[in-house]
């Protein structure tokens, strides 16, 4: 089973939305983003999550300092709705950590989900 970490704004609804979209597939860990970035870096969980108000900032700052850049991506920013085409490319180029915007928790954590989980 693979893990999640979830940080940021909003992480208890982020939490609810991986498990209604794909119940039984990911353990979903509520962390500081400190933590989360260092589990991911060692190999502990596999993905991170990050909401903030822009989707960019306090929601991948850590991811990219201790992940990586490379492995680190934006998917939903405000007024601009995540789009299944770029998630499938972000996570076919290895990308881990997932930023997103808070107004974007509702549409952007499913498609996110229901994309990593057809990598399960």
């Amino acid at each position: 089973m693979k893990s999640i970490a979830i940080v940021g704004l909003q992480r208890e609804q982020i939490k609810d939305e991986i498990e209604k979209t794909s119940p039984g597939t990911f353990l979903c860990h509520i962390m500081n983003d400190m933590e989360a970035a260092m589990k991911v870096k060692a190999g502990e969980i596999d993905y991170y999550i990050g909401a903030c108000n822009t989707g960019a900032g306090a929601a991948l700052s850590m991811a990219i300092a201790i992940i990586g850049f490379n492995e680190s991506c934006t998917i939903a920013k405000p007024s601009i709705q995540a789009k299944e085409d770029e998630v499938r490319k972000f996570i076919s180029e290895g990308k881990k950590a997932f930023g997103l915007s808070v107004e974007h928790v509702d549409h952007a954590v499913p498609m996110l989900t229901r994309v990593l989980a057809e990598e399960v």
